[in-house]
């Protein structure tokens, strides 16, 4: 293993360190971009199949539930 290949290698393992949070963070993006899209297909397609139909949310009191 020559000079070249270790500083290689330290460059690589360099380079992995500084970009896997920005991989990290925009890999959870697209995934929540993509829940929303699907949630927002979902209540689309249940609203086209019953046009009557509420869609009851539920409300958070602050309070704990037993």
């Amino acid at each position: 293993m020559t000079l070249n290949d270790v500083l290689a290698l330290l460059v690589l393992a360099t380079a992995a360190r500084v970009f896997t949070p920005d991989l990290r963070y925009l890999t959870r993006r697209l995934l929540r971009a993509g829940v929303r899209v699907g949630a927002a297909a979902l209540v689309e397609d249940h609203q086209q199949t019953n046009p009557h139909a509420e869609i009851l949310v539920p409300r958070h009191s602050g309070k704990a539930q037993p």
